[in-house]
């Protein structure tokens, strides 16, 4: 008896070893797949953060490529002769002869387009006083335009009894004809220095363009009190200063509109709150 329960005991031990034996086993085996997975995971991660540094890498060349090549584009158009001004067009001018333009624009040919500037232009064409501004505009791959606005007249001063037409600088554009219905400005001495041309002018330049045509004459004693002379029906406006012109030109509308051919009367909107007609 006692050496069968030995054995049996031992068959129980050994059984019981087997059985813990199969729990442990799958554990490791457990284990060894999710180190697995792991490093798989791990490996794709890896993957992954390459195509990224390799496209910051792309990234960066394009970037320094471009800056590159923009550079020799600048340096090309800036001193290649392939962009040198062979030929000049004059735009704009009136009173302006284009051949004397041309003439002394001559020294341009041959500079390459990118360093001409509208300054340059002006200096060189600073002797023409109807000439109120100009600007450069390259036509690539030769042609350099040059656009000219001369000066406007907006008045006529009359001077050794000779009616001449001037800008609002008091520069003298050229002489007047019967055509321009523009403003005589009466007393004006000499426009580049007159405080009366620059009175009369500040209110000219307030006027409506309905009205401006209208104007035969403006006189200004001071620089509140300024006169317009209509060239109908011999009416005078007391216009006063250069304030308020939009309300000032609404009521002297409805002042002339109320009294449409009253001849030789006055419009005083030199205070347009409290107009009068007499």
């Amino acid at each position: 008896m006692p050496l069968f329960e030995k054995s049996a005991g031992k068959r129980v031990k050994q059984a019981k070893t087997v059985k813990q034996s199969k729990p442990a086993r799958a554990n490791i085996r457990q284990a060894s797949k999710r180190l697995q997975i792991h490093e798989r995971n791990a490996r794709a991660s890896v993957a992954k953060l390459r195509p990224r540094m390799d496209f910051g890498r792309r990234v960066l060349i394009a970037i320094v490529a471009s800056v590159s090549a923009l550079a020799v584009l600048v340096v090309i158009a800036v001193v290649s002769p392939l962009l040198a001004v062979r030929s000049i067009e004059v735009v704009g001018t009136n009173r302006v002869a284009v051949k004397d333009v041309l003439r002394d624009l001559d020294s341009l040919k041959g500079k390459p387009l990118p360093q001409i500037t509208s300054d340059e232009l002006a200096a060189k064409l600073s002797k023409y006083q109807l000439i109120d501004s100009v600007s450069a505009v390259a036509l690539p791959p030769s042609t350099l335009r040059v656009v000219i606005v001369e000066r406007s007249a907006v008045a006529i001063v009359k001077i050794n009894g000779f009616d001449y037409l001037y800008d609002a600088a008091g520069v003298q554009v050229g002489r007047a004809s019967a055509s321009d219905r523009l403003p005589v400005i009466l007393n004006a001495g000499n426009p580049n220095t007159s405080k009366t041309f620059k009175q009369a002018i500040d209110v000219v330049l307030t006027l409506p363009v309905s009205l401006l045509g209208r104007v035969s004459a403006i006189s200004a004693t001071s620089k509140d009190n300024v006169v317009l002379s209509l060239r109908n029906d011999s009416q005078t406006i007391l216009w006063g200063d250069d304030s308020q012109p939009a309300l000032k030109a609404s009521v002297l509308a409805a002042l002339m509109k109320h009294y449409p051919n009253r001849y030789g009367c006055t419009f005083d909107v030199s205070s347009p709150s409290q107009p009068s007609v007499y």
